[in-house]
Parts: structure tokens; C-alpha cells; sequence
């Protein structure tokens, strides 16, 4: 992963597991996507992301800095809450390697779940990346191209 794309230097590794309503959330095995020092406040917080994709926060207060696992607090995090968290927290770059591309500001956006065969899919993410593009921006340049074609058909 390019340097500019890396969370920012960790403080210290932190090494904290919990099992949260019968799953398992460990900042070892886990992806450290960004951190807060908290600034004057003392608390530290680091955004994670599961191999399994899970996002979850970890949450020290540093005047109780110990050893001892009850400081430690360990928050899952739906995606849209550690989205927030990261855009107050990381680069755009480290969201929308996340998140993806996100669109430009007074856009309204809608989201649609499109179900198509694996095949097609390892397909379009392979010339989306031979154009230097996300998957999302590929599409939707190619929905723009194939709507402004039968629009132009239509007239």
C-alpha cells in the first residue's frame, strides 16, 4: 500500500481481544485504519476493520493506561458509523480506499445492490483497474456512456 494511503503512525501496538455478543473482535488479526490521540483530552481511540470485514473501534482513556483489560473498551461499528469516524479522523484517500469513491459535494446519490456472476464481476474490476479506476467509477461511467446512447437513439 503507497505511504500516503497508510493509517498515520500507531502510538504504541495496542493488543486488545473481546468477544462482543458471540463474536470476535481482535486488534491483532484486525487492520488498523486510523487513530486519535484525542488531542487535550485524554483518551485514544484506533478505527479497525475484521478480516471478515467488521469495523470496530478501540477506546482507552490514557489516564488509565494499564495492563488491565477492563480500561480497555472494544465498540463494533456499522459501516455508515465508522465512515463518520474516519472523515473526522483520516485523509480522503484512506476513506475511499475503504469506502470508495465518494461523489462530489450537492450530488444527490442513490445506492442500488446489483447481483451479477463472479465471473463478470473479476471481469469489469480488471478493466476498471487497467483504466486506473475504482469498480464503482468504472460502472458508472460505462451506466453514463450506455444511457446517453439510447437517449441519443430515442431523438
Amino acid at each position: 500500500m503507497p505511504d500516503e494511503l497508510r493509517p498515520r503512525v500507531r502510538l504504541y501496538e495496542i493488543q486488545c481481544r473481546r468477544i462482543i455478543e458471540g463474536k470476535t473482535y481482535n486488534t491483532e488479526t484486525a487492520t488498523q485504519l486510523g487513530y486519535w490521540d484525542g488531542g487535550d483530552l485524554p483518551i485514544l481511540e484506533a478505527l479497525y476493520q475484521s478480516r471478515h470485514g467488521a469495523f470496530f473501534l478501540y477506546s482507552l482513556e490514557e489516564t488509565r493506561r494499564t495492563s488491565d483489560p477492563r480500561h480497555e473498551r472494544i465498540i463494533p461499528l456499522e459501516p455508515q458509523d465508522a465512515q463518520k469516524w474516519m472523515e473526522q479522523h483520516c485523509p480522503p484517500e484512506v476513506i475511499e480506499r475503504i469506502f470508495g469513491e465518494m461523489p462530489e459535494a450537492g450530488e444527490a446519490e442513490a445506492r442500488i445492490t446489483l447481483r451479477l456472476p463472479e465471473t463478470l464481476r473479476k471481469r469489469l474490476v480488471a478493466l476498471a483497474e487497467e483504466r486506473g479506476q475504482s469498480l464503482n467509477a468504472w460502472i458508472l461511467r460505462c451506466l453514463e456512456m450506455c444511457t446517453a446512447l439510447a437517449e441519443g437513439k430515442r431523438r
